[in-house]
């Protein structure tokens, strides 16, 4: 496995940080990024006496061929028993074929879910699918959306405008805060 910030080789080690290392005990595939700590989860529609978030152990997995995965639990073991159960039905799906029924739900940037085992997958739409067209060649497209008045008007890669790029983090602060080189040290 391989460690989501650094891209390292981890073996099967996964840094939970403040809960400690801990050795993965399914059997990941080798290219499988990993994550896993601590953190807080908001919930977005919390009913009157539930909390709106709250405090876990967790991992985040990528494995090939499979989407971001997240496991909860109690304990390290847990989370990664939980992201298991996830991967193997994603493996799966819930009729066994090993292939999913996606369905947008929403999302306009070529994503959806299995309406079957509700696992996500990014890139699984094109354009032309979800009847989004560029609006200077009419090329399908997931690319880039911008608001013209009330209108959602869609550009492909070629037609959306540049996106400003930096050679160092420096370039980038002073981008965005206005320094110059000898205010960053560079």
């Amino acid at each position: 496995m391989r460690e989501i910030m650094t891209g390292r080789d981890i073996g099967t080690t996964i840094d939970f940080r403040s809960l400690g290392t801990y050795d993965a005990r399914h059997p990941w595939p080798e290219e499988t990024i990993v994550s896993g700590g601590q953190g807080i989860v908001f919930t977005r529609s919390a009913a009157t006496g539930e909390r709106s978030s709250y405090s876990t152990p967790f991992i985040e997995v990528y494995p090939p061929d499979a989407s971001f995965i997240r496991g909860e639990g109690e304990t390290p073991a847990a989370c990664e028993d939980a992201a298991w159960a996830k991967y193997q039905l994603a493996l799966n799906c819930s009729d066994n074929s090993g292939t999913h029924h996606w369905e947008p739900r929403g999302y306009l940037n070529g994503a959806g879910f299995c309406s079957r085992c509700d696992t996500f997958g990014s890139q699984v739409f094109t354009g032309e699918q979800l009847g989004q067209f560029c609006r200077e060649c009419g090329a399908g497209t997931t690319y880039h959306t911008e608001k013209d008045g009330e209108e959602i008007v869609w550009l492909c890669k070629e037609h959306a405008p540049k996106q400003e790029t930096f050679e160092s983090m420096e370039e980038l602060l002073a981008a965005l805060f206005g320094t110059d080189d000898q205010e960053t040290g560079a």
